[in-house]
């Protein structure tokens, strides 16, 4: 394989990009994220990652609200160029070296040193994503202030220096650190990490994006389903998603605000269990996949508030 000059446009099917290249694999390697045709790029959003890879920057942040599409739209974007990118979870325990690498048993019964993520990324030149990253202590952060602009990192256990590989890219992508709206384990952290990254904010899909994304999952779940049916379906689940959003006390601060929200890929799982319990005969699909998607596990105001909006669209359940 080797790399080629691509057309960002033509890549994402976005014309307005069209004149935009960066460089992609000719095919994918074994650490390119698997595509999926189903997934919408957003014009802006997709221009920032590009225009971030044309300047040959290094580290980039996405911040948004969960399941707005920080992680699929950076797994997605290296898919379409056949790049690879690997991925881990950050977590509050998480230390330096389970993200640089550290010394594991070997097979031979000795010790062998394991490159984790960002080590293997920064030594091959790959991309790497550490998702969750402000659930990081910020100390830990701190520690990879160095090949975030791009420098090199030492490791004493193998006495090499890895970085500087103009491949490397660090993306982090986070929740806003607001306990209020149910982000809990957030951090702030160092101001002099956070001058390391370009930052993105990424919101919800709009209405127009949406709404083919939860279509299809009547389409894929419903057998052979009416088209115009299942279009009105995925109209009203969008429709409440983006009216539980506005409630949502991450935007709202009324009183009766309330602490969940709709994904993107809650709204698609509701729309996937109403086509699976309707296929079965379940009475009341849209309330039966509602509870088991959402309201199940939040606090009865909050079910009751959410019901109240699915009745108002969808009627009566």
């Amino acid at each position: 394989m080797e790399y080629i000059e691509m057309s960002v446009g033509e890549r994402l099917g976005i014309p307005s990009l069209n004149n935009m290249t960066i460089y992609g694999l000719s095919e994918p390697t074994p650490f390119t994220p698997v595509r999926d045709e189903t997934h919408v790029f957003r014009e802006e959003l997709a221009r920032d990652i590009a225009l971030f890879f044309m300047a040959d920057d290094t580290a980039m942040k996405l911040t948004g609200w969960p399941g707005c599409g920080k992680t699929t739209e950076v797994e997605q974007f290296h898919a379409a160029f056949n790049l690879p990118l690997l991925t881990t979870v950050a977590h509050p325990r998480m230390e330096i070296a389970d993200l640089i690498g550290h010394y594991i048993p070997s097979k031979e019964g000795g010790m062998v040193y394991h490159y984790c993520a960002v080590g293997h990324a920064a030594r091959q030149g790959f991309s790497v994503l550490i998702d969750e990253y402000n659930v990081l202590d910020p100390g830990v952060a701190v520690g990879l202030n160095g090949i975030a602009q791009g420098g090199k990192v030492y490791i004493p256990e193998t006495g090499e220096m890895v970085g500087g590989n103009p491949g490397f890219r660090l993306f982090a992508a986070g929740n806003p650190n607001d306990v209020g709206a149910g982000m809990m384990g957030r951090n702030t952290q160092d101001a002099s990490n956070d001058d390391r990254f370009i930052e993105l904010r990424v919101d919800y899909l709009t209405a127009k994006e949406e709404v083919p994304l939860v279509a299809g999952e009547f389409f894929a779940n419903m057998g052979d389903p009416d088209q115009g049916i299942a279009m009105t379906y995925a109209e009203n689940i969008v429709d409440v998603g983006n009216r539980v959003r506005n409630l949502y006390c991450g935007v709202n601060d009324s009183a009766d605000a309330i602490d969940i929200t709709f994904s993107t890929r809650a709204l698609r799982r509701w729309a996937k269990y109403i086509a699976l319990y309707s296929a079965l005969g379940v009475d009341k699909p849209v309330k039966v996949a509602l509870e088991r998607v959402i309201t199940n596990r939040a606090k009865p105001e909050t079910a009751n508030a959410i019901l109240n909006t699915v009745e108002t669209v969808f009627g009566t359940l």
